[in-house]
């Protein structure tokens, strides 16, 4: 009887004391979470350039993970330019794409592995494995990648068309507020990519964020040298009163002469290339063409000869 009494107050003890660790292991997970995501928002701050830090998280499983994972501020640097350059802003955009590529890698690397197990030997498997790794690790980011290259050459095309409509509008006697407001308004051929940031200068401008915050943001968000210099242009235009009629004419200038340079510089490189592959397809060919009938000529010779 006293050993079932002993026995049934250990069972006590141990679910208490079960209990009461459950209860401090789920307070300690939380408070790590809270810690990890609160380290997570002053990386995002001090990695902030203050124009677009008040974007809305997106949020979701991958950038979950990527703040998990991810501690590299070069890498986060890189990524942040990479989701700005495709068009997302928020402060949660390169620990999704971090996310992304683990989340790809470690998936593909286990289908890889088992398809392989089932198809051949382990060493296939796991070589398969690694190879489906590879390419979940490394597709993610050479496909955004290749989306912000193609959406900054659509901006480098449509910036000289916003200047001359800008150049045109400000000329009509509308101020520079007013000329966006009335890009945002009209249907614009050449303005596909470009009218969506014009939304949110607008937006911002309504907000109350000011002049110079709105165009910061804004040059920011076009993710090229030359909308970065245009905001900057517009900005002091609008700081010391100078006339922007001008100064748009000559940043149009400017833009044109540095496309010109850019495109004789493409010229030149197309050349060379040009140059290396004619030697090394076509030369070969037209030497043989040249020269094969004396050189069969001379050896149809010294075969007589050697027999004379």
């Amino acid at each position: 009887m006293s050993y079932m009494i002993a026995a049934a107050m250990l069972v006590i003890g141990a679910l208490i004391l079960l209990f009461i660790g459950s209860n401090v292991l789920v307070g300690e997970v939380r408070n790590i979470g809270d810690t990890r995501r609160l380290r997570g928002r002053m990386a995002d701050v001090s990695r902030s350039d203050a124009v677009l830090d008040e974007e809305v998280d997106g949020g979701g499983f991958f950038e979950m993970v990527g703040r998990a994972t991810t501690r590299s501020q070069r890498t986060l640097t890189e990524f942040e330019q990479i989701m700005r350059s495709t068009g997302r802003y928020d402060a949660g955009a390169p620990y999704w794409l971090a996310g992304l590529r683990l989340v790809a890698g470690v998936g593909l690397a286990i289908a890889a592995f088992v398809v392989g197990l089932l198809m051949a030997k382990m060493s296939t498997a796991l070589l398969s494995g690694i190879v489906g790794f590879a390419i979940g690790y490394l597709g993610p980011r050479y496909y955004l990648s290749s989306l912000a290259r193609s959406r900054r050459r659509r901006i480098e095309r449509e910036l000289p068309f916003l200047i001359d409509m800008l150049l045109l509008l400000v000329r009509s006697g509308a101020s520079i507020e007013q000329a966006f407001r009335h890009l945002t308004q009209e249907e614009a051929d050449g303005l596909g990519t470009i009218k969506g940031t014009l939304d949110r200068l607008v937006n911002d401008i309504d907000q109350g964020k000011g002049y110079e915050v709105s165009l910061q943001r804004w040059g920011t968000r076009l993710a090229v040298d030359e909308g970065r210099e245009f905001a900057a242009l517009l900005i002091q235009s609008l700081a010391h009163g100078t006339e922007l009629t001008a100064a748009l004419k000559i940043f149009s200038d400017t833009l044109i002469e540095r496309r010109m340079n850019g495109a004789r510089m493409t010229i030149g490189q197309r050349m060379t290339q040009l140059t290396v592959v004619m030697m090394l397809f076509m030369m070969p060919p037209l030497l043989i063409v040249i020269a094969g009938p004396a050189v069969s000529r001379l050896i149809e010779g010294l075969t007589k000869v050697n027999g004379g």
